[in-house]
């Protein structure tokens, strides 16, 4: 699902919708936040664990629903350190964001139920056009410097159950290196292989030749997708989030 610039671009907007001083006041475990559903990287732990959605299954779920029924103590609020409201509500971002990605844009047009059919050339086609976006947000020096400032600075004291703050803090290290990186396509195949497992590694060979293909396959993704639908994605994703956290907030 969308890399971690991106995500932390939205969450960022979503502040800047919302003007809450709860976020405002704690823009690093905000951006934080947003991209801690992925820590899982450095955990090892299911998607499902992280995430709270079962892409196996194709019926109607929500991750921020299966967040907060998991950990009811985060669903109030109002007993939560200033920092910890604002990392649930960049986790919430997160959430909704790919789930957005996904009945919108992944299953309709690139999954196994869609004219593509989910083979490895629709899922490099996937993961390139978010690998773009992420680009898009990384070429941005100002906002990356905001937050990577903000990030560094965050103060990790968190009452989240299932994150403790060593594995945290390694992740904090992580995310700043990661969104710090070149806006290029060098670190795509590794990316892209990490995330398809299977299909990259039966035919690795294939994946190379859709690697070399880049960055024309985005275009060719985009021309597929249409650029409004792209577009209509990232204005959903904001208002979809905005939505959630804002509830979030208010509960």
């Amino acid at each position: 699902m969308p890399p971690l610039a991106l995500h932390t671009a939205v969450a960022k907007e979503i502040a800047e919708n919302l003007r809450s001083p709860a976020l405002d006041g704690q823009r690093g475990t905000l951006y934080l936040g947003s991209t801690a559903p992925d820590i899982r990287v450095i955990t090892r732990w299911d998607r499902k664990a992280t995430h709270f959605f079962d892409l196996a299954h194709f019926e109607e779920q929500s991750g921020v629903a299966g967040l907060l029924q998991a950990y009811p103590a985060l669903a109030e609020p109002s007993r939560l350190s200033a920092g910890t409201v604002s990392f649930v509500a960049g986790y919430i971002s997160h959430l909704v964001m790919d789930e957005t990605w996904i009945s919108d844009v992944y299953r309709p047009f690139f999954g196994e139920r869609s004219p593509l059919k989910g083979d490895l050339r629709a899922n490099v086609m996937d993961r390139a056009l978010q690998y773009a976006l992420d680009q898009d947000r990384r070429r941005d020096h100002d906002l990356i410097g905001h937050i990577v400032g903000e990030v560094t600075r965050a103060e990790l004291a968190l009452d989240v159950d299932f994150l403790d703050g060593e594995t945290v803090g390694r992740w904090r290290e992580i995310v700043v290196d990661v969104v710090q990186r070149p806006p290029d396509w060098e670190r795509f195949r590794y990316a892209a292989a990490r995330h398809l497992n299977g299909p990259a590694l039966e035919d690795p060979e294939a994946l190379s030749e859709l690697v070399r293909s880049l960055p024309d396959l985005v275009d060719e993704t985009v021309k597929y997708l249409s650029p409004e639908r792209v577009q209509a994605f990232m204005e959903d994703s904001l208002a979809r989030g905005v939505e959630a956290v804002k509830e979030y907030l208010c509960a």
